[in-house]
């Protein structure tokens, strides 16, 4: 999750946009919950903590439960993951099994790419273009392929659901 908030972030300041990146780790070694905060805006942004997000992108429960703000107009999580939402208001809830969408394109760790494609689906700020470039300019030339591929997907799933 820590890579796609900032190939997010990445990706809206290559269009001009101001963009801050937080990201926090629990404290266990390994297995721990992490989160990533962007914040996107035409304007200066002096305070770089995410407090009301328009989307909350998550792929363990853990983490959502450990680092979500509390509310968010859009909230896209793994349904085979998050079994159950923390006390989190949203306008739409997004439920997919992103893990098994990442699995079958090859690995499980394409999840964060998939997730990246179907945000991309939503946004108003951040296109699959956009996304594309950036993975393009940052990712290693062996993860490439691989990566656009689960990016792809995850857009025409977006789509289908953002507009369902």
């Amino acid at each position: 999750i820590i890579l796609a908030g900032e190939l997010i972030a990445k990706a809206a300041m290559e269009k001009g946009y101001y963009a801050v990146m937080t990201k926090m780790y629990g404290a266990e070694v390994r297995g721990g919950a992490s989160s990533s905060g962007v914040i996107i805006s035409d304007n200066r942004i002096f305070f770089p903590f995410v407090r009301r997000p328009d989307y909350i992108l998550a792929l363990h429960e853990k983490g959502l439960r450990s680092h979500a703000p509390r509310n968010t107009k859009i909230l896209i999580i793994d349904e085979d993951l998050v079994r159950s939402l923390p006390n989190i208001s949203y306008e739409r809830l997004v439920k997919l099994p992103l893990i098994r969408i990442a699995e079958s394109i090859g690995a499980s760790i394409l999840a964060n790419m998939v997730l990246l494609g179907i945000y991309s689906a939503f946004s108003r700020s951040i296109s699959v273009e956009d996304l594309k470039k950036v993975i393009i300019s940052e990712v290693k030339e062996k993860y490439k392929e691989l990566n656009l591929r689960a990016l792809e997907k995850g857009y025409e799933i977006g789509k289908k659901v953002a507009h369902s």
